[in-house]
């Protein structure tokens, strides 16, 4: 029990620290006059590297090969499409902007994300 609720500490305090990196680019790229349908693509490709040695090492303890890199890809290109998705539904029939319809993506996205890192992509280190 202890052991899980340290992963889940862990996770939320990577995940915060990723979260900020990931907005923060995101965000950078909408100021400049990006669209936010590539902001998004290119703040999720610059995420996933930063994220999956930030996971990898502090969260899951460094179980990083080829197989994992793959699924943990497969996994942003998941939360990738969820968060389009519902950005796009966001903006589109609720009228709300780029930055606060992100803001609104990004609960929903962390525990896709936590559920499919913990018990598909860094399995064997679950507890």
């Amino acid at each position: 029990m202890k052991l899980i609720r340290a992963k889940k500490i862990r996770f939320l305090v990577a995940g915060v620290l990723n979260t900020l990196f990931g907005y923060s680019a995101y965000a950078v790229l909408l100021f400049i006059g990006v669209s936010y349908t590539v902001a998004l693509l290119l703040a999720t490709i610059f995420g996933m590297v930063f994220n999956y040695f930030n996971f990898g090492k502090f969260v899951f303890y460094g179980h990083r090969n080829w197989l994992v890199f793959y699924k943990f890809a497969a996994v942003y290109a998941a939360v990738y499409a969820m968060n389009a998705a519902g950005l796009w539904a966001l903006i589109k029939f609720l009228s709300l902007g780029p930055y606060v319809g992100q803001l609104i993506i990004v609960p929903p996205s962390v525990l896709l994300s936590w559920f499919l890192m913990n018990h598909w992509v860094f399995k064997r280190s679950s507890a």
